[in-house]
């Protein structure tokens, strides 16, 4: 069966960073995510893209293979990928865990159980992210969050999945944000089959998911937030060595703290194939189409429906220390009876010293996001980035949306400490792709905007350092601090003092 989101004054940087080998790191994803999925959720077998991480397909075997290590826990960002079928080998060939006799409890013949969780806890410090907008911009609080799951497999035939989750938020005092609190829902719950048997590589997936493609752009299951992105759909996967293509039809999950999570009005459905056929390269090719029933207000200040058909192409690979991606996409439809022609560009590489004991990495990465041009014609050119991630690759002050957006991405990394310590400094540069469009926020609602296009295009920089500790398989520590200089833009459309954001984030799973 398959299981299947910075140059600025750098006197304001602290000197420590000078001394600190560098990388980037993203939250309790970056221990799990050099597992996760890059292709369809249905195809684990390549890697997702953000700044600072490696991309490419499945690495090609050496002529001479060294002798394999015992096979051990492995939690991917992507709970349900998880396979612990090692379990039924002979008990030494895999590395014992404590955990190990409730990860494949055997109840007969043909039905297997694993059950497995995590705890998170995050404390952030923010100071005027909202450029010292409201009187009040300082806060400290802390973020819980606590998961169950249940994952019982008849044979490859079937599968139940079934996850809870309780997410709390604790002293915050300005106002509350949408994903910060779920208090006891369903995470996930959904069934697998394959209706033509256990030989045909063909799985019907039904039920609350989570889903992510690519290197998340455009569908993510948004980690750093305390509760992610999930789907009420429907899935076909299909998937062999050399290729995987999923079909999906799905309703995205609105939170609603105090009562059972419900799907959103917007229908959401699309198709991506995945060839891995070239040893250590992948190629991506996707349709998505978002029809929206909201009445939502686009850029030429219409309110109306919002029919958006995305279709795009993305390549990754590594060879010898380099590593690479791209990913183009082009959007069009109707807004408002507005004609929607948008498009995004992004591309990141980088070289890793693999034969320096700290193996240090430098990259940089570049994206061309779309925004309109005339707010008083009939056409849209505001790109829309679905349901994707933009903290992995704007910044951990996720201040900045994939709207009408231009960056430039450069980065230095190293493991002091191999496979346990790693550190990252990463440098945004942010501008306005089109002067009379708005500034987006994560959530692309306009927050600032100047209709007239004399304010400038420069937006600001961001800076952002994290210390990443992989205490063991089961448990990671984060630091982190970001900080954003207030750019043109910003100083000439309001107040414009600069942010600052401190964190510190624990997740232990088993």
């Amino acid at each position: 069966m398959i299981l299947t989101e910075r140059g600025g004054t750098w006197r304001s940087v602290p000197a420590i960073v000078l001394l600190i080998p560098i990388s980037v790191a993203h939250a309790d994803e970056s221990a799990a995510a050099a597992t996760q999925p890059a292709a369809p959720s249905s195809a684990p077998t390549t890697q997702s893209t953000a700044p600072g991480a490696h991309v490419g397909a499945v690495e090609a075997q050496p002529a001479t293979q060294p002798p394999a290590k015992p096979r051990g826990p492995k939690y991917l960002r992507l709970r349900y990928d998880e396979d612990f079928s090692y379990l039924e080998g002979p008990s030494d060939s895999y590395e014992h865990d404590f955990f190990d006799p409730i990860k494949w409890i055997r109840l007969s013949d043909d039905l297997h159980l694993s059950i497995g969780g995590g705890f998170r806890f995050r404390m952030e410090a923010e100071s005027d992210k909202d450029y010292d907008t409201n009187e009040r911009g300082n806060d400290t609080f802390q973020l819980y969050k606590y998961l169950l799951h249940f994952d019982l497999h008849y044979r490859k035939t079937a599968r139940l999945y079934v996850e809870g989750l309780s997410a709390f938020l604790e002293d915050r005092q300005l106002p509350g944000r949408a994903n910060d609190e779920d208090h006891w829902d369903m995470e996930q719950l959904f069934f697998d089959v394959r209706p033509f048997g256990d030989a045909t590589p063909l799985t019907l997936r039904v039920g609350r998911q989570e889903m992510q493609y690519g290197a998340g752009r455009l569908v993510d299951s948004t980690n750093w937030g305390n509760v992610r992105n999930r789907f009420d759909a429907a899935k076909l996967m299909y998937e062999t060595s050399t290729w995987s293509f999923d079909l999906f039809y799905a309703k995205h999950v609105d939170v609603r703290r105090q009562r059972p999570d419900r799907w959103h009005r917007q229908d959401f459905y699309g198709a991506y194939f995945t060839y891995k056929g070239i040893p250590r390269h992948g190629i991506d090719v996707y349709f998505f189409a978002l029809d929206d029933t909201g009445n939502r207000r686009n850029p030429n200040n219409w309110a109306g429906d919002v029919a958006r058909y995305t279709l795009g192409s993305r390549f990754w690979g590594k060879t010898a220390g380099f590593d690479y991606e791209t990913e183009l996409l082009g959007q069009w439809g109707l807004w408002a009876h507005d004609t929607i022609q948008a498009w995004n560009w992004s591309i990141v590489g980088g070289y890793t010293f693999e034969k320096i004991p700290t193996t240090p990495r430098i990259g940089a990465g570049f994206d061309l996001v779309t925004g309109d041009r005339n707010p008083n014609d009939r056409s849209v050119q505001t790109a829309d980035r679905l349901y994707g991630s933009t903290h992995s690759y704007f910044g951990y002050l996720d201040l900045i949306g994939r709207a009408n957006i231009t960056d430039v991405i450069l980065e230095l990394s190293a493991w002091p400490v191999k496979d346990k310590v790693k550190t990252a400094l990463t440098y945004y540069g942010f501008w306005l792709t089109q002067r009379r469009d708005a500034l987006y926020d994560t959530g692309l609602r306009a927050s600032r905007r100047d209709l007239a296009g004399r304010s400038g295009r420069e937006v600001g920089k961001e800076m952002d350092l994290t210390i990443e500790w992989n205490i063991d398989v089961h448990s990671s520590l984060l630091l982190g601090w970001s900080h954003f200089w207030d750019g043109d833009f910003i100083k000439r459309t309001g107040r414009d003092k600069d942010p600052d954001f401190y964190y510190i984030h624990y997740a232990f799973k088993f």
